[in-house]
């Protein structure tokens, strides 16, 4: 251009001119052939991006699910750092397979490996959440599951108090109310998958049939509306919902089943790896370890991972060269010594129990991180071993960036015994002089102990207080014959006893005694210790509940509440911005909740409006103790109304910017989100383990029974889970009946007769609205008035029912879980012997039978009820 512009005369002429041209318009076809080649390049380095991009995707939904699993547990932390380099490592090791096919290979192995390096730092218990939900995360992201079916599975939308349609008569046999009204609510929420389901199940059963993959011709999930020996025609449920779908429908129709269902559904979509516990071996986490990267063992009641350590230690030559204390108050410095020693000299530490130094904690990350940034400064044989129990004490550095694996005492009877038999020495059970007796007897307390242990899964029907029974509880028993000392609670000593003398009395020493009627657990009669190994390995894997003597109901009771709690476990740790019906943010669900609160909560029961009646004076100028019990318990639900009102009201004014949204606004905005009832309710509340709409309905219904107990008098009978106080309202029973009789009130108990009628308070209330003031409710027609004591009604029965042909108890009936009590008249006795004939129960507020002492030091069980029962059955203990 240059040379054109200075250009002068004809530029034919100017042969450099155009040279140079020349020389451009080559080098212009040079470049455009290059642009070309570069634009093929780059459209082909792109090509081959895309088929990789997946992967990275992959890594993002994995990452995410680790980073929720912190919410669960302070102990889950996991860097990205960390994950990087396990992402990348994966990467490295992964064969080189065709280019179409490395893709695919490559996500299945990146999924494989977070999976095994997270879920071995994970308690048992939440293995299956994190598998779950990472697959269900990678199912949403590649839209094999919409997230509104998602968030309907764990939000629990089933427990929200609405109308629904009335429940079929057809049904009624087979399919409970509140799986009617689970069926309901996914006809609602889901109109697009259930809209027709009410409908079809009034024509026909539901089915819930996991099978094994043998038993189908595909595998998955069977939901069938027909038996399941019948072909499913076209167009059948089975056929039309996707796997999550049908989980959806085994949630609402078979909660029972919904962990195994969650199971399968794990193992047809990722394989069975996801559901299986990755091995922990410790040469295998050693491989993981380098001398700035230590392995955290998480530890749980009962298990102390150190004879393992040590017999690793052993095989890898170091037992001589461990460094161990045991942290506490003061042995932070000594610890510190033993860190720098051995970083010099190449020889590991364990440092036990950190949880019990948590002053030091920030010491100990101080010292990792500053190796970690110059590992050349520490010898590179030097290792170090931590253990802890959950602590938010632990540093959340060290664990992001460190191996953890978690130390848990084996589950089921098999593992318990097989645990308890290899750590015996042959000698201890093999040189008795008592020969096969003396082997009988230890088989027994091994037996014992691990049948105590496995009726902690049963929850309060197992024991009412969660005891640990450690491995060092056994060995005492071994040694001393001196069990389980320490606090009990007064009914679970009972029933220990009992369970006692099934597997250690002189009757295991008879000739074909059996511990159990299958027949399958007997004292072995052998001389070796290693034949009685190979015996407890017949034990069957999944435990009956003949061993535990128990009714299969209280299976039911386990595999429910295992359900509950991974849905639980899933929905707490969830973002709070997902939408909810009709596209609702949290915001719009907590107004509209609590507004409908609001708008039911009962007025304040005015004690002014009360019948003159209560306050008529006996002969000696006393008030009615029953009126006493009567305006205390309308002082207390004024009360918890009161704090309602204040909190709801600040609540919806917090939700729309008019006030601050205060740390306690916060936890009650959090626990409407969660269908749960907040703190700040239930800490001035009666104690109850009902979802926040049930909660809400039941105290609309207590208000109700006291408010009508203030206007139209006493009740033929209470409603004894109606009260705030129930112990107040039993001694008022007894001060009434020894001012009646002039008798200490001390030496009085209650007897209890069993009426042959029932009586639902929620029927009994909607009866009440029917009728006239001053009128009799039909109910109350056939009832008379005792003359001493009261009657009530409301209590329910777990683990027994009542037999209403014999008058007495009986076994419970598969499938019914807690069925309700007839009418209970409570008389004081002078003095009262129980009748050895009856059986005597104890009586308790919620299911959960034992609790924190409320303020006034009264514990949360109430006084021992008596049964009517032909003998004293040992399994009803």
């Amino acid at each position: 251009l240059k040379l054109l512009f200075e250009s002068k005369g004809n530029i034919l002429d100017n042969e450099a001119l155009i040279n140079t041209l020349n020389e451009s318009k080559t080098t212009s076809a040079e470049i455009n052939k290059r642009l070309v080649e570069a634009e093929a390049t780059e459209e082909m380095i792109t090509t081959a991006r895309s088929k990789y991009t997946p992967i990275a995707a992959r890594g993002s939904v994995l990452y995410f699910v680790i980073a929720t699993l912190a919410d669960i547990d302070p102990m889950y932390q996991f860097s990205l750092k960390y994950f990087k380099s396990l992402f990348n490592l994966t990467i490295e090791k992964c064969p080189k397979d065709e280019e179409e096919d490395r893709a695919e290979v490559l996500i299945k192995a990146i999924t494989l490996a977070t999976y095994n390096n997270v879920a071995r730092g994970l308690f048992e218990r939440d293995k299956l959440v994190f598998s779950f939900m990472l697959c269900a995360k990678v199912f949403i992201h590649d839209g094999l599951i919409e997230q509104s079916h998602w968030d309907y599975l764990i939000s629990c939308m089933s427990n929200k108090d609405r109308e629904r349609p009335e429940q079929p008569a057809d049904t009624i046999d087979w399919l409970s109310s509140k799986q009617w009204k689970a069926i309901a609510d996914l006809a609602h929420y889901l109109p697009d998958v259930f809209q027709t389901l009410p409908n079809d199940v009034n024509k026909v059963r539901i089915w819930v049939d996991l099978r094994t993959p043998n038993d189908l011709p595909n595998e998955g999930i069977t939901v069938c509306l027909t038996p399941p020996e019948l072909k499913l025609p076209d167009g059948d449920w089975n056929q039309k919902l996707t796997n999550f779908q049908k989980l959806i429908l085994v949630a609402a129709v078979a909660e029972e089943q919904f962990i195994a269902a969650v199971t399968e559904f794990v193992r047809i979509s990722l394989g069975k790896p996801f559901i299986e516990a990755p091995a922990v071996d410790l040469p295998l986490l050693y491989a993981d370890m380098d001398n700035v990267t230590p392995l955290v063992f998480v530890l749980s009641p009962g298990s102390d991972p150190m004879s393992q350590f040590q017999r690793f230690a052993k095989e890898m030559n170091y037992l001589e060269r461990i460094q161990a204390v045991s942290l506490g108050q003061g042995q932070g410095p000594t610890a510190e010594k033993l860190m720098e020693k051995a970083a010099k000299t190449g020889d590991w530490v364990f440092l036990q129990n950190c949880h019990l130094a948590a002053s030091w904690m920030l010491r100990m990350e101080e010292i990792i991180k500053e190796r970690a940034e110059d590992p050349t400064q520490t010898h590179e044989s030097f290792r170090l071993y931590l253990s802890s129990m959950p602590a938010k004490s632990f540093p959340i550095g060290v664990l992001q960036n460190s191996v953890k694996v978690t130390n848990e005492p084996p589950k089921g009877i098999k593992a318990n015994v097989r645990r308890a038999l290899n750590d015996m020495a042959n000698e201890y059970f093999e040189d008795s002089v008592l020969g096969n007796d003396w082997r009988k007897v230890v088989f027994g307390i091994c037996l014992f102990h691990a049948v105590i242990l496995e009726r902690r899964k049963f929850g309060p029907l197992g024991w009412n207080i969660r005891y640990e029974f450690n491995d060092s509880d056994r060995e005492c028993a071994l040694l001393n014959l001196n069990l389980f000392c320490g606090e009990q609670d007064a009914w679970d000593q009972r029933c220990l006893r009992t369970i006692l003398t099934r597997f250690f009395a002189p009757k295991i020493l008879e000739p074909g005694f059996k511990f159990s009627e299958s027949g399958i657990f007997y004292p072995p009669d052998v001389t070796k210790l290693a034949d009685c190994r190979e015996y407890v390995e017949t034990f069957p894997i999944q435990d009956s509940t003949e061993l535990f003597a128990m009714h299969e109901n209280a299976n039911l009771v386990f595999q429910q509440k295992e359900t509950r709690t991974l849905l639980r476990t899933i929905l707490e740790i969830q973002p709070k911005a997902g939408g909810g019906e009709k596209g609702q943010t949290p915001d719009d669900i907590v107004f509209d909740l609590a507004g409908d609160i609001l708008e039911r909560l009962p007025e304040k029961i005015d004690i002014e409006q009360a019948k003159a009646d209560h306050f008529t004076l006996d002969a000696k100028g006393r008030t009615n103790s029953l009126t006493t019990v009567l305006t205390q318990e309308v002082d207390r639900y004024n009360k918890l109304l009161q704090i309602m009102k204040v909190s709801l009201e600040q609540l919806q004014k917090a939700v729309k910017g008019f006030v601050v949204m205060s740390e306690q606004l916060e936890m009650i905005y959090y626990s409407f989100l969660l269908n749960s009832v907040p703190e700040h309710w239930s800490n001035s509340a009666y104690p109850s383990l009902k979802p926040l709409s049930g909660w809400v309905k039941d105290l609309i219904l207590r208000c109700e029974f006291i408010r009508t107990w203030m206007i139209s008098g006493q009740p033929k009978s209470f409603w004894i889970s109606g009260f705030f106080f129930p112990q107040g309202f039993l001694t008022g029973i007894l001060q009434n009946y020894a001012r009646k009789y002039d008798l200490p009130i001390d030496h009085l108990s209650f007897d209890f007769t069993v009426y042959p009628e029932y009586r639902d308070q929620a029927e009994y209330a909607a009866q009440l609205k029917e009728v006239k003031f001053g009128e009799t409710v039909p109910a109350d027609a056939a009832i008379e008035t005792p003359k001493d004591g009261v009657l009530i009604h409301g209590l329910l029965m777990d683990g027994f029912r009542w037999d209403d042909e014999h008058q007495i108890i009986a076994d419970s009936v598969l499938g019914e879980l807690l069925v309700p009590l007839p009418i209970v008249h409570m008389k004081p006795e002078m003095d009262f012997k129980p009748d050895p004939r009856k059986y005597i129960a104890p009586l308790y507020k919620t299911s959960v039978r034992a609790g924190v002492l409320s303020t006034t030091g009264k514990a949360s069980t109430l006084p021992p009820t008596r049964r009517s029962t032909v003998g004293h059955a040992p399994h009803r203990i």
